[in-house]
């Protein structure tokens, strides 16, 4: 095998590695322009893998070890050839991987470190360069740091060279150096490595940086809080307030994970109680405020509400967080911010005013019913903060605890549209779904209750989860009167709406009572909504010819049908006029032209002049 500088074919193509550094020299302190685009070897990666179809990593085990077997053990390969076999292998670029390669014996030699030095430095294209660093990965060395960080600014290659970074003892800086020069996906990765480094300089980093890009801190919060010990730092009262604020950030963040997070933080409470402490001492700016917010909601109805509490410890939580938002200085934080020129500190404003009117002036949680043996019924519905994502949510409760917290961890309650007129009782028993696992209920189940009425009670009884053996929630009683009160004042409260959400439930009451506005041009309704994270459009799905049929598994593939988007501008203004302009509007045109194609039939699609999605990724 040689291992001489080898060039011939490979002479005329810039390297990946010199791609990246010269277009890192433009923005040495931010991630590449562009992500990098357009990369050398664009020509090879357009358009569908020619074997297309289902890849499993076994597949891509065998198509790997057959291309290195045949380098390693063959007499005189040498690494040009090495480049051109990788080329040319079909195996898609995400199943050239690290852990793809376990098991060979190849990555425990020091000839497969040389030739991933040598294809990390030499390839031109992203298969040989992934090769590369896969075989690098727990054989580089300190002097690969360069050569591996600088290709890990290349967002086809940051996931990788993170776990050759990882692999590389004391490299917590390089982890740090690339997370803060790298797309979302690359930062995440490197955020995971760091959470397990262990490191000094790496926990440094993520107390104050951890959430700097992505407040969510791309899904990993809880491990960053435990990372860093946050309640142990919180409670020690000498953090500066920029680690408040992350430390806000991570508990919002654990709270409206699908899975809710806090439920496996051990620490969560002790962090909730001694944010509520330190928090009251930061300079009250918006993005302070915003963590301090969702929490107290949470806290009132959400999984944070089911934490192993001590006695009284969550009622002096929440009313601390209260007094916090109630504060002077809060309430003239939030009045600039309404008047801000930036239309999303006005909205983030106005959704902070409406959530803490909304949280109760007095702490208090009864989890008995009253004297008269009857249980009490209220509904929350919450709003999460528009600078993250997340769906509107009804949460209620029962003698002042969340069911669906306390019984369903697999995703997040439903929004008023689709849950509250499911809680109206009949004499005939019927069954309402109040949440569905965050993949789909056929996949990991939904929470089900059987609402009846029974004389002048109503009740909710036979809970179940298609996913799981058994709820652990008890049946509830409710004084038929107050109950309906409280349904009927659910079903008629649109104070929670912003100007988006208003419009997009009127185009949906208007195309309900008249289905011929979309008739007319041969389409038929799907579903209209306004995100909570984006708040300046709104979502008009619809079929055409018609919604197709669905078998319960697969969606007709030879039935003639496209699924259309139509994104709707939209602004803070006269809503209901917005919405009656809109619904004019599509009277005298067709909507087609306006959308996007998000599902169907490709060949219809193209026979109706409408371009297919680029789905075809390598």
């Amino acid at each position: 095998m040689s291992l001489a500088p080898e060039r011939s074919a490979l002479d005329h193509r810039l390297s990946l590695f010199d791609h990246a550094s010269r277009l890192h020299v433009l923005t040495p302190d931010a991630p590449l322009p562009d992500g990098g685009r357009p990369y050398p070897d664009d020509a090879d990666h357009r358009g569908p893998r020619p074997g297309g179809g289902f890849f499993s990593v076994e597949q891509a085990r065998a198509a790997l070890a057959a291309v290195l077997r045949a380098h390693f053990d063959g007499p005189g390969r040498s690494l040009d050839e090495l480049h051109e076999d990788l080329c040319a292998l079909d195996v898609p670029l995400w199943a050239i991987r690290p852990d793809v390669l376990e098991g060979l014996p190849w990555p425990t030699t020091e000839p497969a470190r040389e030739a991933g030095v040598w294809l990390a430095r030499q390839a031109k294209d992203r298969r040989p360069a992934l090769v590369g660093l896969c075989l690098l990965a727990g054989r580089a060395r300190a002097e690969d740091v360069l050569l591996v960080r600088t290709l890990g600014l290349l967002p086809c290659l940051g996931p990788v060279a993170v776990a050759v970074l990882e692999s590389i003892p004391g490299s917590a800086g390089a982890l740090v150096w690339l997370a803060e020069r790298s797309s979302q996906l690359t930062r995440s990765r490197a955020i995971e490595a760091m959470c397990r480094a262990d490191d000094p300089v790496a926990v440094a980093w993520l107390l104050r940086h951890a959430t700097d890009q992505d407040p969510t801190a791309g899904g990993h919060a809880q491990r960053v809080a435990q990372s860093v010990r946050l309640a142990d730092i919180l409670e020690d009262g000498e953090t500066d307030d920029q680690a408040v604020l992350v430390a806000g950030r991570l508990l919002q963040a654990m709270a409206w994970e699908d899975f809710s997070a806090l439920r496996d933080y051990d620490d969560a409470c002790r962090a909730l109680a001694a944010f509520a402490v330190r928090a009251a001492a930061v300079p009250p700016v918006l993005d302070s405020l915003a963590p301090a917010v969702a929490l107290a909601e949470d806290l009132t109805s959400g999984h944070a509400a089911c934490l192993p509490w001590r006695p009284g410890v969550r009622e002096t939580t929440l009313e601390r967080l209260r007094r916090l938002l109630t504060s002077a200085r809060a309430v003239e934080t939030l009045a600039r911010a309404a008047r801000s020129p930036d239309p999303m500190t006005r909205r983030r404003a106005a959704w902070a005013r409406r959530a803490i009117a909304a949280l109760p002036v007095v702490p208090g949680f009864p989890s008995r019913p009253p004297e008269d043996g009857r249980d009490r019924l209220a509904v929350h519905v919450v709003v999460p903060d528009p600078a993250l994502p997340g769906r509107v949510e009804t949460r209620p409760l029962v003698n002042g605890l969340p069911v669906v917290a306390r019984a369903f961890r697999k995703g997040r309650p439903y929004d008023p549209e689709h849950l509250l007129g499911g809680l109206a009782a009949a004499e005939e028993a019927r069954e309402a779904r109040l949440a569905e696992a965050y993949c789909t209920e056929g996949c990991c189940g939904a929470l089900y209750v059987t609402i009846v009425r029974d004389g002048d009670t109503v009740v909710w009884r036979g809970w179940r989860d298609p996913d799981s053996p058994a709820v652990d929630l008890e049946p509830f009683r409710f004084a038929a009167g107050s109950y309906d009160e409280v349904v009927a004042r659910a079903v008629d409260d649109h104070d929670w709406e912003w100007p988006a959400r208003t419009v997009a439930r009127e185009v949906r009451r208007s195309l309900r009572e008249d289905p011929g506005l979309l008739a007319a041009w041969e389409c038929e309704a799907g579903f209209i909504c306004a995100e909570a994270d984006r708040r300046d459009v709104i979502q008009v799905v619809f079929w055409h010819p018609r919604e197709p049929s669905f078998d319960g598994e697969d969606w007709p593939e030879d039935e003639p049908w496209v699924q259309l988007q139509w994104t709707v501008p939209v602004d803070d203004a006269d809503a209901g006029g917005q919405a009656a302009r809109l619904v004019d509007w599509l009277r005298g045109n067709d909507p087609k032209p306006h959308a996007k194609v998000v599902g169907g039939s490709r060949k219809f699609a193209e026979r109706l002049g409408l371009p297919w999605p680029d789905w075809d990724e390598d």
